[in-house]
This record gives C-alpha cells, structure tokens and sequence, in this order.
C-alpha cells in the first residue's frame, strides 16, 4: 500500500495543488474528517473553512468556499489514493492566521452579494406584479377588489 496520497484541488479556472501528500484533514458537514493512505473511497460536500494536510512532516493549510471532496482508489495498489477537491474559490497559503482572515472576508463578501441578489429579486418581483395589474386587472393572489 501506498504511504502518500495524490491531492488535486481545483477550481473553475484552474489546477491549484497538484501534489503527493501523507495526511488530510478536511470539515464537511458533519464535522472534521481525516484522510490517510488507504481510506475508503467516498463523496462528501465540503464547508467553508481550512483544510490542512501534512507534507514530509511539515504542514499547509488551504481555504476552501465550499465544494466537494472525493477519495478514490486507483485500480493499481501500487499507485497512491487520489483525493479530489472542487470548489468554487480557494487560498493556499502557510500562515494560518492568513487563511482565516481571508475566509472571513470571503464569507462577507458571500453575505454581501446574497443581500445583493435577494434586493434585485424582490424588485423584479414587485415589478411583475404591478405589470401584472395593470395589464390584466388582478393581483398575484386573485381579483383587484375596489
């Protein structure tokens, strides 16, 4: 059995780590999750927050906007476990304090264009309305009653 784990993380754009690692650790919804050589393949969604994985004894830290993880095992023995990250923004970086202040202002950004959205949709939707009354006498709900 392999020692090392393949790990690929990747966004939209691009590759982003494409590296041998020894151990992962990841948060998914139902908590933080370790990952060795060997582990049992499986698909699980991933939080926001740091994933940290170990290198030759040293360790590194990625944050993640959500995604998915996958661990697959080569048909091959001889070749290491892939473990598989799609997400849709990430930041690698050494300096954990880094990582955390950069998730921080993802997530308000995040917050900010859902505020965002949600105003323009209730304007389009105030908007139908009132086209809708105007144009056929009837509100949303039923009959204009005068």
């Amino acid at each position: 059995m392999a020692r090392t784990m393949h790990l690929e993380i990747l966004t939209p754009d691009e590759l982003i780590l494409n590296t041998d690692v020894d151990a992962i650790r990841v948060q998914l919804s139902d908590g933080w999750w370790g990952i060795l050589p060997g582990h049992a393949p499986f698909l699980a969604h991933i939080v926001a927050g740091i994933m940290l994985y170990r290198q030759h004894d040293d360790m590194h830290y990625v944050a993640l906007y959500q995604g998915t993880v996958e661990v697959q095992r080569p048909p091959d023995a001889s070749q290491p476990d892939r473990v598989l990250v799609l997400t849709a923004a990430v930041e690698v970086s050494d300096n954990l304090a880094e990582l955390e202040h950069a998730l921080e202002r993802q997530r308000a950004q995040m917050n900010q264009t859902a505020r965002e959205a949600h105003i323009e949709f209730t304007r389009a939707r105030m908007a139908l309305e009132r086209a809708l009354k105007e144009t056929t006498g009837l509100s949303p709900v039923g009959p204009t009653l005068i």
